[in-house]
């Protein structure tokens, strides 16, 4: 597919049939859903050259500072897209196909009525297991310990043999810990205890 100039792309089943379409080389591929303003994205990608990466959010304002950032680094190997991340993933992203899904600080809605919002449920869960190549990884982090044990007891349901190991931690990121997302910055600043879970295929 034509990349756009002018912007992040909005991404649907119309205007790309696979997002590994989306590149012309057959690196390694990374994405993050809720990627806002791609801090986390901007500094991966660069250190990351032969990897790819692709930032999901449905917040164009946020999207577009991200990818003006990455044409001002020239950075080839990341894209941003305006989209709904589980059709994107059940439809757009073969099985086998992405080295690492990053999922930092979504929304929990915090009220019991609103957590038929939350995203991450044990269907897509599995349906990320699926789309990760074997020995990939699934990274989370939340500020809230009532949506963590809630992401405890969701992986269960999901099941318990699906991943080979995993790894948890509080108040220290287990990947690239010398990299703080906006919102890392923020909740720490704040004073709040952060929640990370590494799980691998």
């Amino acid at each position: 597919m034509r990349i756009p100039t002018n912007g992040p792309i909005r991404l649907d089943r119309s205007n790309c049939r696979s997002i590994v379409e989306l590149f012309d080389n057959g690196n390694p591929l990374e994405l993050e859903i809720g990627a806002g303003k791609g801090k986390f994205l901007l500094y991966r990608a660069g250190l990351l050259p032969d990897v790819n990466f692709i930032g999901i959010d449905y917040v164009w304002k946020y999207l577009k500072i991200g990818w003006q950032r990455a044409q001002k680094r020239e950075l080839e190997n990341l894209r941003f897209f305006k989209a709904e991340a589980i059709e994107v993933v059940k439809h757009l992203t073969p099985p086998a196909s992405v080295s690492i899904f990053h999922i930092y600080f979504p929304d929990p809605w915090h009220k019991r009525k609103h957590h038929k919002r939350r995203y991450l449920t044990a269907e897509f869960v599995r349906l990320l297991h699926d789309r990760l190549v074997p020995g990939g990884l699934l990274e989370l982090a939340t500020d809230n310990f009532d949506y963590y044990m809630w992401l405890q007891a969701m992986l269960i349901e999901a099941g318990e043999d699906l991943w080979s190991r995993r790894r948890e931690q509080k108040n220290e990121r287990i990947l690239n810990p010398e990299m703080k997302t906006n919102f890392e910055l923020k909740y720490e600043a704040a004073g709040r205890e952060l929640y990370y879970l590494e799980l691998a295929k």
